[in-house]
């Protein structure tokens, strides 16, 4: 039985998809990432590869009249049929060369008992109707991993009627979501839903954290977003300084907030946005910095 949040990464998505051999398997792309018309995951290419069985467009609300932009769930097998394509085995590395593209177009691989017409009928009303009034594409990567490490309850129960749910996390791991019968409608937390308007900052904290630690820990995502919401709580900051100082946070074994000198500049920062915290900081006299690291190493003992 698969963890939820992760299993064996030497088996391949395609070995995994086999071991359901009753469901149908599927694809999910966005078309709203371009990719080269020579990558075998192409739209174009799978129209004319004779091993995929059909290609369905999932509709969003807010792409009415768009919908050569709406996500495509690709049927790969029908139940009963062995699911062995060349390219397939290859999307497990495309997805984690997009792991931190802001945009992904590689968004999971499915399998579902329910044929591919209904399903994305199921999908398109579950991306319409999962946070009142808005359109939530949680089939995007790096939304689904928050959803999943904040409610994966909840989750299960949205995803339904697809049994299991593959992605790409943004740290280059395969994990796993199930989905299960609702007993009634979810309704995502006043949390979870703050954390998918949040995306963006989130994202771009993922990129600078990883320009700084290249290898990033397993639970990155979830500890972005936390920072970054909690950064938020302790003053209205612009974007850039917000995103540096959550940096710091996950970055710097000492909070830097606590020194006087830092508590000054980031009051200055509130009081005028257009300030660069960054600037500032490094600008410290070294006393400061000296008082700094004494106080990592102190919190390190």
């Amino acid at each position: 039985m698969e963890n939820a949040m992760e299993f064996d990464q030497k088996i391949t998505i395609q070995d995994r998809l086999n071991q359901h051999p009753n469901s149908y398997r599927y694809l999910l792309l966005d078309p709203l990432k371009s990719v080269s018309i020579i990558n075998p995951l192409h739209l174009q290419q799978l129209q004319d590869a004779p091993e995929v069985r059909a290609i369905y467009t999932v509709l969003r609300g807010d792409l009415p009249h768009s919908p050569q932009h709406c996500p495509r769930l690709v049927l790969l097998a029908y139940p009963g049929e062995h699911c062995e394509f060349s390219w397939l085995a290859s999307s497990e590395d495309y997805a984690r060369s997009e792991m931190l593209q802001e945009k992904r177009y590689l968004c999971g691989w499915l399998c579902s008992t329910t044929a591919p017409e209904q399903l994305a009928s199921e999908l398109a009303e579950r991306f319409n109707n999962l946070i009142e009034n808005t359109v939530t594409p949680y089939f995007e990567p790096l939304r689904f991993e928050l959803l999943q490490a904040m409610e994966p309850d909840g989750l299960a129960t949205c995803l339904w009627p697809v049994n299991h749910w593959w992605y790409m996390t943004s740290t280059g791991d395969i994990c796993v979501q199930t989905g299960k019968v609702a007993e009634e409608k979810w309704v995502p937390t006043s949390d979870t839903a703050l954390t998918q308007q949040e995306i963006p900052g989130i994202f771009s904290l993922l990129q600078a954290w990883q320009l700084v630690r290249p290898v990033l820990p397993m639970d990155a995502a979830i500890n972005a977003a936390n920072t970054w919401l909690n950064i938020e709580e302790t003053g209205h900051f612009e974007k850039e300084n917000r995103n540096f100082l959550s940096l710091c946070h996950l970055t710097l074994a000492v909070d830097i907030e606590q020194h006087p000198a830092v508590r000054a500049l980031l009051e200055q920062v509130i009081a005028n946005p257009s300030l660069r915290l960054s600037r500032l900081v490094s600008a410290l006299p070294d006393a400061v910095w000296d008082e700094l690291e004494k106080s990592d190493k102190t919190s390190a003992a």
